[in-house]
């Protein structure tokens, strides 16, 4: 598990200075692919390969909201990395410690020439990423 910091900033909120839901989707999007760099297996690299892996399935629960100029703690771990790409994420407040929203990414692999989708994920990716299972 590897821990992000972010802020929420004024465009991420409403006019109740709540951050909108549909923004937590780039609060881990930015976090996965901070995790991705830290590790080493950016998703250049994983272009470079000759594979894509879009986005196949999300899931979020909104425990407490956030509020402008709140610092966020997110959390990222790699869960699966044999068949498709799964991450948690845990978004909390980095000053109080709470807990705000908890989500899952799943992703699968696709040739890019051909767009051919891998049941396995490629022995590169595997290699890279299998220390950073959770």
């Amino acid at each position: 598990m590897r821990v992000f910091k972010m802020r929420v900033e004024f465009y991420d909120v409403d006019s109740m200075e709540v951050a909108w839901h549909g923004n937590y989707v780039k609060f881990i999007e930015a976090a996965r692919c901070a995790f991705l760099r830290e590790v080493g297996y950016t998703y250049d690299d994983m272009k470079k390969d000759g594979f894509a892996y879009p986005i196949v399935k999300m899931d979020f629960k909104f425990i407490h909201p956030a509020f402008f100029g709140d610092e966020l703690d997110v959390e990222v771990a790699l869960l699966e990395c044999d068949t498709f790409l799964k991450f948690s994420y845990k978004i909390k407040n980095a000053q109080s410690g709470k807990l705000l929203c908890k989500a899952t990414t799943s992703q699968v692999c696709v040739e890019i020439d051909g767009l051919k989708t891998c049941f396995i994920l490629p022995e590169v990716a595997r290699k890279r990423l299998e220390k950073e299972r959770g």
